[in-house]
């Protein structure tokens, strides 16, 4: 074995500042990952770094951000956001980098792996859920950093006819999904008016069908991408889903969203289809032309190369002709009656990809009483269908104070509604009774679901602490999430150290687990005094290095 040194110049600074890396070459010990090569590698680099092969390093136009940055501006946008990751991505970097670059990935370091993924069910429209995993902070850091640093892979559309829309970088940031999906929109509706005919489809379930080798494999073959990293992203992929190969594709965050973007390129590349203009956000298609033959045709080899992939278009969500007005058609009587309060109203259906449901809310002028007065009746409504109040919470954004009686029903009706009300309740001043009421809703029969509740405790921590029965609706939430991790989580990594919160992180901290509900209980215990912290801190770290990760951490803190 011989060990080579040198000076590598950093992505983001002068060539004044350098880096010492140390390769390390031996034999890889993965019969699977064999054909991508055989070089692993001992890595030592800040963050934000390249760990693509050494050579010439191109300076790039815009500066790169740092991994922490790129998850800071994606932190909000998550299903579940934890404050832990955060302040890990935060105040940790380096040493998560050093432990995931020198531990993990070390073949001789057979201690240390990815853990498995915590399965968790976020929501979606009608009752549906949406099934993925909360990845913890060592995972969590390597996706991001992964992308981050191979960012060159995920390309622009492929041209003109053929168009997809975001998951990639653009002058130094990545593109927000608000922004592709109004261009996206923008597009359909054109191609409505140049072309006679479409058709519109999806793939079914598609970040949960797409097999582990197929993508490890897709990710070993682009262009930019090294032996070491293809080989750290085939260990990430088998690890975080115990070696299953399918269901494994973290939904949710943009790394993943990139990834599932531009693995469907190879569809938009085929020379085999002949329409003359091709739509795709993630995996919601839509073919356009005149001649509806050879859509169809398309429409067939599409399903045949998708089926290469064991991937297969969703029946219920084919449509043949459908214009991009249609939906309006069919526009309730409630959403009639709102288009005079609208500017450039459009009611659009949300996109299966990245399960997003975009209203463009534009208001005229200010809402009267009686028009606030006629919404809030609308949301009493009996009939009232879960667009409809999507829609009538954007209108009154800011007369959150006058919604507070209806959240009862909203939560109980449209629990897929809970992250947008935590964003209407930014805006209420009457915290003390948003506080009563979301304990007495904590104390009726509804069946919670965890995204309801984790959303729920995000709306105490950042809006209600300090603030009326705040304690008392943060326990309630408490004891409904003992099925639930990630809620339960949730809640104990808020540093309120009252109402027996304190005590029971305690007993969570002394057993020497290593789960979301030892990290949470140590992430929670930030706010106690240094010396009565670090005490318990110092047996929870011997339990895994993880624990010895997050609680050297806190004590930053």
């Amino acid at each position: 074995m011989t060990e080579v040194q040198t000076l590598r110049a950093r992505d983001n600074d002068a060539a004044d500042s350098h880096l010492r890396v140390a390769w390390r070459f031996a034999p890889h010990n993965h019969a699977d990952q064999a054909d991508i090569g055989r070089q692993s590698l001992r890595l030592f680099r800040p963050r934000g770094l390249s760990a693509a092969p050494l050579g010439v390093i191109k300076r790039m136009e815009c500066p790169m951000p740092t991994t922490s940055d790129f998850y800071k501006a994606d932190f909000s946008s998550t299903l579940f956001p934890l404050k832990m990751n955060l302040l890990m991505f935060e105040h940790h970097a380096k040493e998560l980098e050093e432990y995931i670059y020198q531990k993990i990935l070390d073949d001789k370091q057979l201690g240390d792996n990815f853990l498995p993924q915590q399965r968790v069910h976020a929501t979606k429209p009608r009752g549906h859920l949406r099934r993925t995993t909360k990845l913890d902070p060592v995972a969590e850091y390597f996706i991001y950093d992964l992308t981050n640093r191979n960012r060159s892979i995920f390309r622009k559309e492929v041209s003109e006819s053929r168009r997809s829309f975001g998951y990639r970088f653009v002058n130094g940031a990545h593109i927000s999904v608000h922004t592709a999906f109004t261009a996206y929109k923008a597009c359909l509706a054109d191609c409505g008016k140049k072309f006679k005919h479409n058709i519109k489809f999806d793939i079914a379930s598609y970040f949960n069908s797409i097999y582990h080798h197929d993508l490890s494999h897709w990710f070993a073959g682009k262009d930019g991408v090294s032996a070491v990293d293809s080989n750290a992203f085939g260990k990430f992929l088998r690890d975080i889903n115990a070696g299953r190969s399918v269901d494994f594709l973290t939904q949710g965050i943009y790394p993943c969203k990139m990834i599932g973007n531009e693995f469907l390129k190879f569809i938009d590349l085929s020379a085999q289809l002949k329409s003359p203009m091709l739509v795709r956000f993630m995996d919601d298609f839509t073919l356009f032309g005149d001649d509806p033959e050879v859509l169809r045709q398309d429409f067939i080899r599409i399903q045949q190369l998708l089926g290469q992939y064991a991937l297969n278009v969703n029946p219920s969500k084919t449509y043949y002709d459908k214009k991009s007005g249609d939906l309006e058609k069919t526009l309730s009587t409630l959403q009639a009656s709102l288009v005079e309060l609208v500017d450039d109203f459009e009611a659009v259906e949300g996109v299966s990809g990245a399960e997003v449901v975009e209203v463009e809310v534009g208001v005229k002028h200010f809402l009267n009483q009686e028009q606030i007065n006629g919404l809030l009746g609308l949301l009493r409504d009996d009939s009232l269908e879960e667009f409809d109040a999507d829609l009538i919470l954007n209108f009154l954004r800011s007369h959150s104070d006058d919604i507070l009686e209806q959240l009862p029903t909203l939560l109980r009706k449209f629990p897929n509604l809970t992250k947008h009300i935590h964003s209407v309740c930014a805006s209420v001043t009457e915290k003390a009774e948003l506080a009563s009421l979301i304990l007495d809703y904590t104390k009726t029969d509804a069946f919670f679901l965890e995204y309801q509740l984790f959303w729920l405790a995000c709306i105490v921590e950042d809006y209600l602490l300090g603030h009326g029965s705040y304690g008392e609706a943060l326990f309630g939430l408490f004891e409904l999430s003992a099925d639930h991790k990630i809620a339960r989580a949730k809640v104990l990594e808020i540093p309120e150290q009252g109402f027996g919160l304190k005590e029971i992180r305690s007993e969570y901290l002394k057993t020497g687990q290593s789960d979301w509900l030892a990290w949470a209980s140590a992430m929670g215990s930030r706010s106690l005094k240094a010396a009565e912290r670090n005490y318990a801190l110092n047996y929870f770290s011997k339990g895994s290095p993880i624990n010895h990760l997050i609680a050297e951490c806190i004590k930053k803190l």
